[in-house]
């Protein structure tokens, strides 16, 4: 399990004060990052310098309680599947009474750069992400 501690941001807020639903996408995608990076795998790398990409193919949340703004929050990243050509990541966005306020669900396919074909995991990012499962 990957994690990360932050609090809620007034420009994640809606007017209520609230973490805006569509947000919990942007902070889930903010702990991926560092989560792939943490791996050996950044973003900016894959972007630049390798030959696949690796593509949201499909999202989802669950929304249980609300954050507020100035909350402290937890969210946490593991590694939920990892298929033949596609993984799957939970997020899971944990109150300071460790309750689930929300869970946040990303598909991710791999891709060759060039063909934009669907392609197998690499063996080295399969590798590293079941040693996170």
């Amino acid at each position: 399990m990957f994690k990360l501690n932050d609090k809620v941001r007034l420009p994640d807020t809606d007017s209520a004060g609230i973490l805006f639903f569509g947000n919990y996408f942007k902070l889930a995608h903010i702990i991926y990052e560092d989560f792939m990076e943490s791996i050996g795998f950044s973003l900016q790398h894959i972007i630049d310098d390798s030959d696949i990409l690796i593509l949201i193919v499909h999202t989802e949340a669950d929304y249980k309680k609300s954050l507020r703004l100035s909350e402290p929050y937890d969210l946490e990243l593991s590694v939920e599947k990892i298929g033949s050509r596609s993984f799957t990541l939970q997020y899971r966005f944990l109150n300071k009474n460790n309750e689930i306020c929300a869970e946040v669900q990303t598909v991710h396919a791999v891709i060759n750069k060039e063909t934009k074909k669907s392609i197998s995991i690499p063996e080295e990012l399969r590798k590293k992400l079941e040693s996170h499962q």
